[in-house]
């Protein structure tokens, strides 16, 4: 039964019985004014007083609306006496009656439970005046409560009413009435769901009791899934102790792809032929589940290579758990290869909300140690290996997850271990005499992104982005890198090396599609370099335009960046063009 029934009906009853007599003839441009006809007018400083309405029907609304609010006060025996009009004037005569108390107001049949969830006391309100509202919020909490607890159909009124000499006398009745539980989740749209996912994924699973507080949030946590479309609102049907949820999400192209490869020689005097380019494929919801199988390969340099693997599997077992695999290969030309892998268990609340658990172990190793024999300092590089432990989080509210009007995003890391300066046997052994090859390691990363909506089609996004790498003796090939389309406009790829930074953002957009958008940005950051051999620090900064477009063949993101750093002035033949470009299926 809908609470506002409960609350008002036989409020509104009354008052269309007090106020019938009085409905007027519609007529333009009419003064109200409201006159006490006994000694408490002073309670009637009402901004309907002397106000202007454009009908009869109006002033008489205004009428009722102020006898409501009268009721509300505890003048219970408010009325109007008489309404008289001329051609554009109105007078409305009330009377107050006395303002009433409560006398008692009992629990009757609410248990220790209830009374403890509403926090009722009948001693709160001897002899306290009578306020209607008091008696709505303790209305409210008892039906929220049932509501959340298996009984959707849950009643509240008032009964055993007294009327005295300016006080009421009344006991609470508040019937539960059918117990329901929940039957099962129906998806009626095109979207692939498991029904393990499903229940995991919306917290409500069939046998559970009906909860209305999570039946709310059933739409908004399909919209939140970046392959669903909600066709239509859900529905829900009840039957004697049963609740059928049905739900229409339709299947939305999430999964991507894309490739560049250019074939190049290497060397004009060897012949050999070297791959450039770059592979995306992501594969989302492929088996129903919510799992995610990504890869991403670029060649960025000569003799450069970029790996990344990553999967995901959520709700494992129909809980609230699942695991994430990382896999990162990363070779600096003839330089280093780094291999990471990152193992964690990830606890989620609700669309892309989790806290998570991780392992991570990397190894680096030199690839080139020639002349290193009888060196007396040692390189930029190092062989290094570590083994840290971490928490990460990551909370998300957006709007529309493609392209957010409103909304924020806040991830956390942090990871800490022990780190280790493996000896090379090619290197001078009197270089490692100094270094203290087993040490603590911290690695801290904090990102967050708000966008602040203005008028029908515009945003604007602030973003940051922060990381610190903590350790006595840092190397080249242990750094964040900095750069590019996803991080510092401006700027190439990877192009920047840092153990601490932080990076600033704010972008203007125009959405003139669902999907698409214009905008205008400026980015900045600060950022150290501190490895056992150089400190560097710099304020490089990068504004520019973009567009962002939705096709039928994919999704297109161009912008045109410049940037400085060092101090070095604007130089617009060094301007750069960061292009993306996914395709979805």
């Amino acid at each position: 039964m809908p609470k506002a029934f409960l609350r008002y009906g036989f409020l509104l009853l009354l008052l269309s019985a007090l106020c019938g007599n009085y409905a007027l003839q519609a007529q333009k441009n009419y003064t109200l004014t409201i006159v006490s006809s006994d000694s408490s007018a002073k309670v009637l400083k009402t901004s309907h007083t002397a106000k202007s309405f454009n009908t009869k029907e109006d002033a008489a609304d205004a009428v009722k609306e102020l006898i409501a609010s009268l009721f509300m006060q505890g003048f219970l025996e408010a009325n109007i006496d008489s309404m008289s009009s001329d051609s554009a004037r109105l007078k409305a005569y009330v009377t107050l009656g006395k303002k009433y108390s409560y006398r008692t107001l009992r629990q009757g049949n609410l248990d220790k439970n209830l009374r403890n969830e509403v926090n009722f006391k009948e001693q709160y309100f001897a002899g306290k005046p009578f306020r209607y509202e008091t008696v709505i919020k303790i209305s409210d909490k008892l039906l929220e409560y049932a509501e959340n607890n298996g009984y959707p159909f849950a009643e509240f009124r008032l009964d055993s009413i007294t009327v005295g000499d300016g006080t009421i006398d009344a006991s609470i009745n508040f019937q539960r009435n059918n117990k329901v539980l929940i039957d099962s989740v129906i998806v009626k749209g095109s979207a692939k769901m498991a029904k393990g996912y499903l229940y995991s994924y919306l917290s409500v699973k069939p046998g559970n009791l009906y909860n209305e507080s999570l039946i709310r949030k059933v739409d908004q946590k399909l919209k939140d899934l970046p392959f669903v479309n909600v066709s239509k609102p859900m529905e829900i049907l009840f039957t004697e102790d049963k609740a059928r949820i049905y739900v229409y999400p339709d299947k939305k192209k999430a999964s991507t792809f894309y490739g560049i490869l250019g074939v190049l020689p290497s060397s004009p005097t060897t012949g050999k032929l070297m791959i450039n380019g770059e592979l995306k494929l992501s594969l989302l919801n492929s088996f129903g589940r919510g799992e995610l199988i990504d890869l991403n390969w670029r060649s960025i340099s000569k003799g450069t290579q970029d790996l990344k693997i990553n999967l995901a599997y959520p709700y494992l077992f129909s809980t609230p758990f699942g695991i994430n695999y990382k896999f990162i290969l990363y070779k600096q030309d003839t330089s280093y290869l780094t291999l990471t892998h990152t193992i964690g268990l990830q606890y989620y609340f609700s669309g892309n909300n989790y806290i998570k658990v991780f392992a991570d172990i990397y190894k680096s190793d030199l690839l080139n140690v020639a002349g290193l024999e009888t060196a007396t300092v040692l390189p930029d590089y190092a062989d290094v290996s570590a083994n840290l432990f971490g928490l990460e989080f990551t909370r998300e509210t957006y709007d529309y997850r493609a392209n957010p009007r409103k909304g924020y995003m806040a991830h956390f890391s942090f990871a800490g271990g022990q780190k280790k300066i493996r000896e090379n046997s090619s290197v001078n052994s009197a270089l490692y005499d100094s270094l203290k090859l087993k040490s603590s390691q911290y690695r801290f990363i904090v990102n967050g992104r708000l966008f602040v909506p203005l008028f029908r089609k515009m945003t604007l996004l602030f973003a940051t982005e922060n990381g610190y790498l903590i350790n006595s003796s840092i190397f080249e090939n242990e750094l964040f890198k900095l750069g590019g389309l996803n991080s510092l406009r401006g700027f190439d790829e990877e192009s920047l090396r840092a153990s601490y930074f932080n990076i600033l953002a704010a972008e203007y957009r125009f959405l003139f599609e669902r999907n698409s958008f214009v905008a205008l940005f400026i980015n900045a950051a600060y950022y150290e370099k501190n490895t056992r051999n150089a400190f560097v620090h710099d304020i490089p900064y990068g504004f520019g335009a973009g567009v962002s477009f939705d096709t039928k063949i994919g999704m297109f993101s161009l912008y045109y960046a410049l940037g400085s750093q060092f101090g070095q002035a604007i130089a617009f033949k060094q301007s750069k063009i960061h292009f993306g470009y996914n395709a979805s299926f």
